[in-house]
């Protein structure tokens, strides 16, 4: 080796080079990101061809209200930490599920609420794709075999069909992208990277789906231990680094929600609860064959009834309508895992997913019971059909590694002999069910013995399609690897197609007209006169669509049954008119205000007007017992075969009343009836300390009068006139981070009535004012910002450090 001081000549700049590589990265992926766009314009075009925005299920129900009450706060000036427009109201923050932080709200403030919606949900599927192909490129699986992975993973019939529910599709979507980035770091481990790596974990919490965020928190730990054995060392403590980096970065949304565990009752509230949405063995050739127990181009009473006597769901229906992966993926994993069938980590990670699997069928198997049983965590989770993505991740990846097998022809014959096998035994499934009802009257009539011969006869030739599909894919996957020049493209195309096959027609759109046109109840309700304009009129829904069959031109079933659901203020669609809706449907609300919701008689019929219900919706069955009980009808709708009830003697939001001391909100449920409560002259308060000075015994109506003077969301001001010493009632939930003051003088919120606030004045007069921050969230928010402006200082040092040398 040459001196400094030598005189040979100076090897060439590397410069160029690096830039060339540098440019050719840089192309390849703009090409990737136009692909996976085009591709997810290709399999949604619906949605740009008809104008109308996603709609099943939870996107009326929760992100459309909810977003639109997030952008009119931030519109307004204000980050909302209140959430006014379920149960009474709750912590915004801690309301995990509308990812209240994820960087995704950005869109709502540039366009309408409907185009804001679709593109936050279009574009999880790009980012899917572009995160399958980038986790798999690190094992130097071949470009066309990465983009196959990811395309499957992206258009499976799980992340298509979850469009019905944002959080999951968006947590599943930044998943692969988490795993890419601490793998990275767990390869070469630097600030920049362990900064990435902890952001993407985070925006996994930050999506909404806390389970989501657990368990790729355990795949990260898998992928530490499966480096190479001289590298463990390094590996653990990167690994250590990167969990640790992104709990601190997920904190505001950490604090928050772990905050609301004493107050909120979220989760598996019992196993039975926990287990709904469980996957059902009857599905278990969904992956291979596609959905053959749904018919979306049917009357949904079909699918209804499947579910309900074949394969017992939560809330009558499936979590998703299909879990299908495809022919090509599926026959590129088996491949995949043939070749790697002597590794240590395939076996692994394999144990893992078996695992996963046996959990996701929840009460099929003990195993979601005893996970349940013995480990306490565990019962934060619900819903075992939640683990389905990470299932067929796992399929994707080992379906890269197939590819890259079958390529450099390790694993061409397994994948072949695994493609016979497949055309045959389709073949043979079509063939004994259409001659021998083997599927139908082997394993479905058994198990419902009066199913109608009508359905019997369509879950049949159903399931022959099916069949027949997949061995044609199968036939031509097998074929096209015959002829080497075009197998790769044979692949990629027949897995696309497969795809959109089998779920295209299972996700839902509606007219965003929905958002801007009042229904019929709705406009009743704000044509009424108000006593205060200021305060939100407060509602409730006791009608089901599910039992909808009336038609409208031009919707088929599932638009109809959506749309019933917004005309009959299903809970939380009355907040897109600025109504709240006093069900608890998200799972940051009280449990306090659960317990008196939860027994549908007494509320409807006894405990509504004490909280302020003005207005109810039931079908038209129960207007005769609501009738009796002194409701008014107020509106009728026949094709809905719904009534609308104003309901007698409702209490106004805020009122003075005598104290009544109660030890706890489990005393004061039964007393909820008494005359004296009801009427608002006695209000049942948890005194605590305060007891001996606030229960005087007084019985008549305080008298007095309150005066609204602010009721916004985190800030409440009245004018209050009481002749003697009183509480002040809001009817809104109670929860910690309220304030009060009475006068500028701290006064304490006390738990009145078993769920809402009761503030003490004294007689005479007094401005009251109440206030909630956040503080977890807030504190959260301080220990994320240091979190991630220390890291992004390093960066910039060891960068500044770098070209000084």
């Amino acid at each position: 080796m040459s001196s400094p001081e030598s005189t040979s000549p100076a090897l060439p700049s590397s410069e160029p080079s690096q830039r060339a590589r540098v440019h050719a990265a840089r192309s390849e992926w703009l090409l990737l990101v136009a692909c996976a766009l085009g591709l997810t314009a290709l399999y949604f075009h619906r949605v740009p061809l008809t104008g109308e925005m996603f709609s099943e299920r939870d996107s009326l129900h929760v992100y459309l209200p909810v977003f639109h009450y997030w952008r009119e706060a931030v519109l307004a000036g204000r980050f909302p930490e209140w959430l006014t427009l379920d149960g009474f109201g709750q912590p915004y923050a801690g309301t995990l599920v509308v990812a209240p932080f994820h960087p995704s709200k950005l869109l709502y403030l540039l366009l309408s609420l409907d185009q804001a919606f679709n593109a936050n949900i279009l574009l999880c599927f790009p980012v899917a794709l572009l995160g399958g192909y980038a986790l798999t490129r690190l094992w130097e699986v071949p470009r066309p075999g990465a983009f196959l992975a990811g395309m499957a993973y992206a258009f499976s019939g799980y992340l298509v069909c979850i469009t019905n529910n944002l959080c999951y599709l968006m947590a599943a979507a930044t998943v692969p992208w988490a795993l890419w980035a601490s793998e990275r770091q767990l390869r070469a481990p630097g600030p920049g990277r362990l900064l990435l790596a902890g952001a993407l974990l985070a925006l996994v919490l930050f999506a909404g789906d806390v389970q989501a965020f657990c368990v790729t928190y355990g795949l990260v730990v898998l992928l530490a231990l499966s480096g190479p054995a001289v590298a463990q060392r390094s590996r653990l403590l990167a690994m250590l680094g990167v969990l640790g980096v992104g709990t601190l970065l997920a904190a505001p949304q950490l604090f928050s929600s772990v905050a609301l565990m004493g107050t909120a009752e979220a989760g598996g509230r019992t196993l039975d609860i926990a287990q709904e949405f469980s996957l059902h063995p009857l599905r278990l050739l969904e992956p291979l064959l596609g959905p053959y127990l749904v018919f979306p181009e049917q009357v949904p009473e079909a699918s209804r009834a499947v579910v309900i006597k074949l394969a017992p769901s939560g809330f009558a229906s499936f979590w998703v309508s299909s879990i299908h992966l495809g022919v090509p993926v599926l026959l590129l994993a088996g491949a995949g895992a043939w070749r790697h069938r002597r590794s240590r980590t395939l076996w692994l990670w394999g144990s893992v997913w078996l695992l996963a699997l046996g959990l996701s069928l929840g009460d099929a198997l003990p195993l979601y019971g005893a996970a349940y049983a013995w480990v306490p965590p565990w019962r934060v989770f619900r819903y075992p059909s939640k683990l389905v993505p990470f299932l067929g991740l796992g399929v994707c990846f080992l379906a890269a590694l197939g590819w890259k097998g079958v390529f450099q022809g390790e694993a061409r014959r397994a994948f072949l002999r695994l493609a016979v096998t497949v055309v045959v035994g389709c073949l043979v499934l079509a063939a004994a069910e259409r001659w021998g009802q083997a599927f139908t009257s082997g394993l479905l009539v058994p198990r419902w013995p009066e199913m109608p011969e009508d359905l019997r006869e369509l879950l049949s030739s159903r399931f022959v399609i099916v069949c027949l599909v997949a061995s044609a894919g199968a036939a031509l996957c097998g074929g096209g690897m015959l002829q080497p020049r075009w197998s790769a493209g044979v692949l990629l195309v027949t897995q696309f197609v497969s795809s959109a096959v089998a779920s295209e027609g299972l996700y839902e759109l509606l007219t965003p007209e929905v958002l801007s046109t009042p229904p019929p109840f709705v406009e009743e309700i704000l044509a009424r006169p108000r006593v205060e304009e200021r305060v939100p009129v407060r509602v409730a829904s006791h009608y089901d669509v599910a039992g909808l069959t009336s038609k409208i031109e031009g919707l088929d079933p599932l638009q109809r049954r959506s749309l019933g659901s917004v005309q009959t203020l299903m809970p939380d669609t009355p907040g897109l008119w600025g109504l709240e809706s006093a069900e608890v449907h998200l799972p940051g609300g009280s449990r306090r205000v659960r317990a008196i919701v939860k027994e549908v008689t007494p509320w409807f019929l006894v405990r509504a007007p004490l909280f302020s219900v003005a207005y109810s919706v039931h079908p038209v069955m129960e207007w005769k017992p609501l009738e009796a009980a002194g409701r008014k009808l107020v509106g009728a709708d026949a094709s809905l075969g719904a009534v609308m009830v104003e309901h007698p003697g409702v209490l106004p939001r805020v009122f003075l009343a005598n104290a009544r001391c109660v030890d706890s909100y489990e005393t004061a449920m039964p007393l909820l009836e008494d005359t004296l409560v009801r009427s608002g002259r006695v209000a049942l308060v948890e005194c605590g300390a305060a007891g001996p000075g606030l229960a005087t015994g007084d019985t008549s109506a305080v008298g007095g009068q309150v005066r609204v003077e602010r009721y916004e969301a985190e800030s409440l001001v009245f004018e209050v006139e009481s002749p003697r010493d009183a509480v002040l009632v809001v009817n809104d939930a109670w929860f910690p981070g309220w304030t009060a003051s009475v006068d500028g003088v701290e006064a304490p919120i006390l738990p009145a009535n078993v769920a809402v606030r009761a503030v003490p004045v004294k007689a005479g007069r007094h401005q009251v004012t109440m206030v909630y921050r956040d503080l977890p969230a807030r504190w959260g928010l301080g220990v994320s910002a240091l979190t991630f402006l220390g890291l992004l200082g390093m960066v910039v040092a060891r960068g500044r450090r770098a070209r000084s040398a």
